[in-house]
Formats: C-alpha cells, sequence, structure tokens
C-alpha cells in the first residue's frame, strides 16, 4: 500500500525545471552512426550550443530560434537534443520537417533513430526498432504524452491536419517554394502551431544564395546574434572572421595556420579556441526583437569535432579556380550567402575582354581541344575551345550555315572536325572530342552523324538535364544503343545527360572573377572578332535564386543563347570519363596531366 502511495505521489509531483542542456547532458548518449565522438553528450565541447538549447527549454519565453549555421557546429545535434527532451521530458505533440520524403527516409534512420535506441531514457519509453509498429513508423513517433510526426517539405500530406506546439525544420534552404498547391510550406507550419500560446519553432540551415536564401531572410529578421569570444592575449572580446586567417605554405601545401587579432594584432593557434568558446558569448545586434537569431561558421568547430584551420584553408585555395568549390565553401564552411556576382556583368563591358588573339589561333599552353556543337533549323552553332593546365581560350566562334535536314551542312561539319590545327609550335592539334546537342532539333540527324566512319573525333549525343546533377556530364548514358537481347552496344548511338546548371555555374563563376584581373590572370580568354551580340548570348541567362536553375536574363536583346550552350558543351564533354582532360582515370585532378602532355621528349596522342 505504501508503495502505491510513493507511486502515485511521484506521478503527480511537477517536473524538476530542467533545461534542455542540462537534459542532454544528463542523458543524452551520441551515437556512433552520426558522430566522431559516440558517447555522453558534453555541451561543453560546444559551448556556443548552450543558450540556443536552453532558449529551446519549456521555461523560456522564446517562442522562434532561426540557426544559420556552417556545416559541423552541430546544428542538427542541437535539434536532436530538443527532440528527445521533448520526448523525455515535455510531451507535446511535435512536427519535424526535412526538404523533401526522401531525405526524410536517410534522417530518420542515420540521425533519429540512432538516438532512440542509444540514449537509454528513451529507449526505456519505446523501441524505435519495432518497425512493424504502426506507432513508430518513419512518419510518426507515437510516446505517452505527445507524438512526433516526421513530414517532407515538399509534401502538403505531411504538414497538414493535428495542431503542433513544437516544430523543427532542418535544411530550410533546401525546402521548395511550393508544396503542391498549397503553397510556401512554412507557410503552411506556421498554421498547425496557432493553437498553442507557448509554441516554439526552430528553423535550422546552411545558407544558399543570397537573396534566396530562406535562413537568411529569417535570420536578418532577428536579433542577429554573434558568438563573441576572447583574444587570448588582450582578452577583447570578437567574432571569429575568415579575414583574420593567415597561413604559410611550405613546399606547396599549407603547414600551418593562425588568427590575427583585430584589438591588439597578437597572434594565435587553434590550441586556445577550446579556453576561447568556453569564455564566449552570444550578442545580438538588436536586442529588443523577439525572435532569436543565432549564426557562426566553421572557425568556431571545437578541435577534434569539425575541420581545422589548416584544412579549412586548404579547401579555400583548392576553390579558387572551381566557382562551384567557391560556393560550396562559403555556405557550408563560412555559414555566409552565395551572391551571384555574374549577374552585374554586361555584354558591352565584356567586349574590354578580347585580347590580340586571331580566331583559330593556338597559343602557347593550350594543349587541348574541344567541341561543342547546337543545332538549329537554318545553322550549327560550333564553339571550339582550347584547355591548358589553368586556363581555356574560346579558340573560334562559327556557324555552318544551311538547311540541317541537308546532308551537306553536316558534310561542313565533318570536315571542320577533321581538320587539324597548328599549335604555336608548328604541330599539328587534334580536337579531343565533341559534344552536339539533340534535344529540339535533328535527332535522327544528328544519330546518323554520329554513326559516320569518316569522323576522326570522337562525337557524342548530349542534352540538358532537367535536375541539377551535380556535374559536368553524367557519368553513365541515357538511353544506350542495345542489341535485341537487351546488351549495350558499346560502339552504339548514347545520349549523354549535361549538369547545365553545374556548367553554368562554373562559367559565369569564372567570367565574374576575371572580369577585373589583368589579362594574364585571366582563365577564360577571348579572341578578336567576337562582336556585342555574342558576348549578348553568352550572358543570356541568370540564375533564378527561387529555383537555383537558370532562366533567361531580363532585358537580354536577342533570344539566341547559342553562345552560351555551345561553351555549356564544349567544356561539359571534357570531362567526360572517356575524355577527362585534366583528370585521371578516375576522374580526379592530374597535377601532372599537363606537365606530360607538353613534355617535348613524348609523343601525344593528339599530334599528328
Amino acid at each position: 500500500m505504501r508503495e502505491h502511495k510513493q507511486a502515485f505521489a511521484r506521478a503527480i509531483s511537477p517536473r524538476k525545471k530542467l533545461t534542455v542542456s542540462q537534459w542532454a547532458d544528463a542523458c543524452r548518449i551520441l551515437s556512433g552512426k552520426s558522430s566522431s565522438e559516440p558517447g555522453e553528450w558534453r555541451t561543453s565541447r560546444a559551448p556556443y550550443t548552450r543558450e540556443i538549447m536552453d532558449a529551446l527549454s519549456v521555461s523560456s519565453p522564446v517562442q522562434r530560434i532561426v540557426l544559420m549555421f556552417s556545416a559541423q557546429t552541430s546544428k542538427t545535434e542541437i535539434g536532436l537534443n530538443w527532440l528527445g527532451y521533448i520526448i523525455h521530458h515535455s510531451p507535446a505533440p511535435a512536427l519535424v520537417v526535412v526538404p523533401t520524403l526522401e531525405v526524410r527516409k536517410r534522417w530518420v534512420k542515420q540521425r533519429f533513430n540512432p538516438m532512440l535506441v542509444d540514449t537509454p531514457v528513451l529507449a526505456e519509453i519505446f523501441d524505435a526498432r519495432r518497425s512493424r509498429d504502426a506507432s513508430n513508423a518513419e512518419d510518426i513517433k507515437d510516446f505517452p504524452g505527445g507524438v512526433i510526426v516526421i513530414g517532407g517539405a515538399n509534401s502538403p500530406a505531411s504538414l497538414s491536419s493535428m495542431p503542433i506546439k513544437y516544430v523543427m525544420c532542418d535544411e530550410v534552404d533546401r525546402f521548395p517554394w511550393e508544396a503542391g498547391q498549397e503553397g510556401d510550406p512554412l507557410g503552411l507550419i506556421d498554421e498547425r502551431t496557432k493553437t498553442f500560446p507557448r509554441r516554439k519553432v526552430l528553423l535550422v540551415s546552411t545558407p544558399t544564395i543570397k537573396g534566396a536564401s530562406r535562413i537568411e531572410t529569417k535570420y536578418l529578421k532577428s536579433d542577429q546574434r554573434r558568438y563573441y569570444v576572447p583574444c587570448p592575449h588582450c582578452q577583447e572580446m570578437q567574432t571569429l572572421k575568415w579575414s583574420n586567417i593567415r597561413w604559410s605554405i611550405d613546399d606547396f601545401e599549407v603547414k600551418h595556420a593562425w588568427y590575427v587579432c583585430e584589438h591588439c594584432g597578437a597572434e594565435f593557434d587553434e590550441s586556445h579556441k577550446t579556453w576561447m568558446l568556453e569564455h564566449g558569448k552570444w550578442i545580438p545586434a538588436y536586442p529588443g526583437r523577439e525572435i532569436r537569431g543565432y549564426t557562426i561558421n566553421g572557425l568556431y568547430s571545437p578541435n577534434g569535432l569539425g575541420f581545422k584551420w589548416v584544412e579549412i584553408v586548404r579547401q579555400w585555395l583548392d576553390a579558387q579556380s572551381d566557382p562551384t568549390k567557391l560556393k560550396r565553401f562559403i555556405n557550408t564552411t563560412l555559414g555566409e550567402t552565395w551572391e551571384d556576382k555574374a549577374s552585374k556583368l554586361d555584354a558591352h563591358s565584356m567586349l574590354k575582354c578580347l585580347e590580340n588573339i586571331p580566331q583559330r589561333s593556338i597559343t602557347r599552353g593550350c594543349l587541348a581541344l574541344t567541341v561543342g556543337i547546337d543545332t538549329q533549323d537554318k545553322w550549327l552553332a560550333v564553339k571550339l575551345l582550347g584547355w591548358g593546365a589553368d586556363n581555356l581560350w574560346i579558340i573560334e566562334w562559327h556557324t555552318i550555315e544551311g538547311d540541317t535536314t541537308r546532308p551537306e551542312v553536316w558534310d561542313k561539319l565533318e570536315e571542320y572536325l577533321n581538320t587539324p590545327l597548328i599549335n604555336s609550335c608548328g604541330n599539328a592539334i587534334r580536337i579531343e572530342a565533341a559534344a552536339i546537342d539533340t534535344r529540339g532539333h535533328r535527332g535522327e540527324q544528328v544519330k546518323k552523324f554520329i554513326a559516320r566512319k569518316t569522323l576522326k573525333v570522337p562525337v557524342y549525343a548530349v542534352q540538358g538535364s532537367t535536375t541539377r546533377l551535380g556535374r559536368a556530364i553524367a557519368t553513365t548514358a541515357s538511353h544506350p544503343e542495345k542489341t535485341h537481347r537487351g546488351k549495350v552496344v558499346k560502339t552504339g548511338y548514347s545520349l549523354w545527360n549535361v549538369g547545365t546548371e553545374y556548367c553554368k555555374d562554373f562559367i559565369y563563376g569564372t567570367l565574374a572573377s576575371d572580369e577585373k584581373l589583368p589579362t594574364h590572370k585571366r582563365v577564360i580568354h577571348f579572341p578578336e572578332g567576337l562582336t556585342e551580340d555574342y558576348f549578348d548570348g553568352l550572358l543570356s541567362e541568370i540564375l533564378d535564386p527561387e529555383t537555383n536553375r537558370y532562366i533567361k536574363r531580363k532585358g537580354a536583346k536577342h533570344q539566341r543563347n547559342e553562345p552560351l550552350d555551345t561553351l555549356v558543351y564544349a567544356w561539359a564533354i571534357g570531362h567526360h570519363n572517356r575524355v577527362r582532360i585534366g583528370m585521371t582515370s578516375r576522374g580526379e585532378f592530374d597535377p601532372g596531366y599537363w606537365t606530360r602532355r607538353s613534355h617535348p621528349g613524348k609523343p601525344i596522342a593528339f599530334y599528328v
């Protein structure tokens, strides 16, 4: 009888006040599946997470929190700790939203379920491995006093129905702008929380493109907190900025990186970081605003949990020649939005980039050639592109006029491709490969042309991919030619998808970075004779920040964009797995490639 009374007393007694950080330190176990340091969670390892987690606690009046964080700064773990706290300490209906239903599968399997299994107090509440239990499925986790619904931002059905007290939105910059016909998914989510006066919403993401980043927009409306840390020498508080990082290079490799205090000018390395983080604090730029906003970059990553400063510097240097890598570095490492500087380019100013080089001239350093071809009803647009170790040359912009249903036009193209050029050393150099567009124009004629036995150049049929590939060209063909038994014909006709957005990211990013550089330091070089109309076609598209795809630039004088498309095809085909200019057979950067190509004592395949 006495035991029953004690149990009843425990049941009706008020819960002890507990913050999320206290709960995490006492209960959370990090899984080896998702953490580089499995075992007990310690807020002291990442002290900047404490204030954020405590703002998510029941006792905090804060209702909306925005985290614009770089990668490897524990932003997802903050959200997981909050979910564990809800399940164990503050049961209520909660909603987790990730970008898509496909992402949900990975998130549940790799992040959420391991926490439920490896954290004892959560495992006692329910067994996350009971996949046959409808209350513990992929999209819903039911527990005493509450439920966690896990939805995809691309699925209106997963964002509707029941009211929700707590909401966590992970990687909101990857959310679609329209959830079916229902509108903005964040608007749908806000509707779910209206009935709870003490609701809490957590928005988490690395930023993406300036002007189209949801998380940046939300952060700018918040009190804009940044984490200030003391200098180990003068103790003055400051935020860690990329501009204050310095490094030394020995034997062509970054060996050491350090930081320069913006107050006293003293230098210090990462050995001081643990002490600095422990004594740091969040300071808002606008203390009166209701929304809490936090931002932090990869320089703050605790020692042993993220990239070292030396590694970050190496990433930065590696990204200088690749705008795609640079965009990723700025987004994921610096936690900042990428600004599309190419949108400010104009055709008239590009005329200043013309060099005193005749078209069809092979300058010193140009060691490989590719061609991009765009098919039209009355002409073929042809771009001849030269490749070097650090440079690209527009060798020639050429059109072959004539009815493209007639073989005469294709005969002229064959002659063009088969004719070698003479380089600055007097050697003949052949074209490595050509890519020809098949989308919407002359598909049958292209197929017949590629099958010609008299062609001395490999020609590949290409089309722009309908989705972002994340690479210049697909590694496998789409719709390859097969025998009647279904076996792929190695020498048969195949169609290759080109990552047009990836290629345009590179082209426009390079043009923007080239604009203010002297001629000898530019990556892309233009010969004499190109007109303003050519550059108008080259700059005919602009990145649409809402869709992250390229669209027709407003105010463009002409609808023709062949100068851009042919450059995309010529650059993409150089990355084909049967061409691989500047790369190893595995598709990796080959530092010795150009040396071997230019060595006078060795014959080169494309010399005749």
